[in-house]
Parts: C-alpha cells; sequence; structure tokens
C-alpha cells in the first residue's frame, strides 16, 4: 500500500501542482472494483504543499475523481451491446424501477466511503444518462474530496507539520469512524425516499418517527 500511496504522490509532484492532484485522482478512479487510495495524496498535498488551498485541491481532485468514473461508465455503457436482448429488457425495466433517483444513488456512494463501482456499472448496463451520471458523480466526488483536503490542513495546522505520523493516525481515525457511520445507514431507504419524495419527506420521516428508525439498518 504505502509504494502506491509513494507512486500517486510522486505523480503529483511530477505534473505539479493542482494538475497533478488532477491526474492522479482521475487515475485513482480509473480502475473499477480495484480501490486506490489517491484521497491520502490529496490529503498529503492539502496538508503540506505550501500555498495549497483545501477547497480548490478538494474541488480539482472532485472533477477528476469524476472524470475517471466517466471512463468507467463509458466502458461498462459500452459492453451493454455485448448483453442479450432478454438482459437488455431487463435492464430497461430496472431503469424505470430507478427512475429519477439513479443520479442521487450515484451522488451518495461517490460521497462516502462506499464501494460506487457497483452502482456505476448497473447504471452504465442500463445506458443511464451520461450527462446526469457525471455531474452526480462529480459533485459527489468534489464532497469527500474536499472533507478530506480540510481534514489534512486542519489536522496539521492544530499538531503542526512535524507530527506526522500523529496527524496521518488522527485522520486514519476520522476516517474509520465516518465509514463505521456511513455502513450503519439504511442507503437503500434514503434513497427511495428522497427519490420519490424529496429531501423534506426525509426530514419529516426522521422528525416523526427519529433517526435510528428512519435511517438505520
Amino acid at each position: 500500500m504505502s509504494d502506491i500511496i509513494h507512486w500517486l504522490v510522486s505523480i503529483a509532484e511530477g505534473f505539479g501542482g493542482y494538475l497533478g492532484i488532477f491526474v492522479v485522482s482521475i487515475l485513482g478512479n480509473l480502475i473499477p472494483f480495484i480501490p486506490i487510495p489517491y484521497l491520502v495524496a490529496v490529503y498529503l498535498y492539502a496538508a503540506y504543499m505550501p500555498g495549497s488551498h483545501p477547497l480548490i485541491v478538494g474541488i480539482v481532485s472532485g472533477f477528476g475523481g469524476g472524470v475517471g468514473k466517466l471512463i468507467v461508465f463509458a466502458l461498462t455503457r459500452g459492453a451493454a451491446l455485448l448483453i442479450s436482448q432478454e438482459k437488455r429488457e431487463e435492464f430497461e425495466a430496472l431503469r424505470e424501477i430507478i427512475g429519477d433517483y439513479g443520479a442521487l444513488a450515484v451522488f451518495i456512494f461517490a460521497a462516502t466511503p462506499s464501494p460506487d463501482d457497483v452502482v456505476i456499472a448497473i447504471l452504465g448496463l442500463m445506458k443511464y444518462d451520461f450527462l446526469k451520471f457525471f455531474v452526480s458523480v462529480t459533485a459527489g466526488k468534489i464532497v469527500i474530496s474536499v472533507i478530506t483536503a480540510y481534514t489534512g490542513k486542519t489536522v496539521t495546522q492544530l499538531l503542526g507539520p512535524e507530527r506526522f505520523w500523529e496527524s496521518l493516525v488522527i485522520s486514519i481515525a476520522i476516517f474509520f469512524i465516518a465509514m463505521v457511520l456511513m455502513s450503519i445507514i439504511n442507503w437503500e431507504k434514503v434513497i427511495k425516499i428522497v427519490g420519490k419524495k424529496g429531501w423534506k419527506e426525509l426530514y419529516r420521516k426522521i422528525r416523526k418517527e427519529g433517526f435510528r428508525k428512519t435511517l438505520l439498518h
């Protein structure tokens, strides 16, 4: 894992500046089902690169991640030509069931430490709309990249740049806690509620039934 991180950081430095982060984020999202820790490079760049702004780092990384996932989406969309007519009809029916909240599913999985390639593959085989997909996945990648960049900058400022390992351990702990919280939420239920009736309905159900009953498994 450390070799991969070193490779990503060296690529970022080779291209220089925000362009390096953009390229690293594309590469980190380009290979489906193989997690590449590009967010570590985002974290390190925002934390230790003089003059870097975490908001810009996050936005640039998010766009790079969106481009990487768009390539994966295009490949799976092209693969739809290879499946049988019967399977195409099944995916067409699935597209009608998902309706307008396919974009919401992409955003949620892209914005959280979740395996988004499964959703991307399904939407690609369904021949989901290119623009909707790109906007949703990019918005999600921007959210998680901005959070990562600000975490790196904030933790480093609080502890000092010389305390690298302490700041990295704290950041990993924050990331682990976030993963646990994300894993206990019933995202399928959230997507269905928001997709059909909007965010106001989700908020109303939380107030009426409680957070635990509404959102948890």
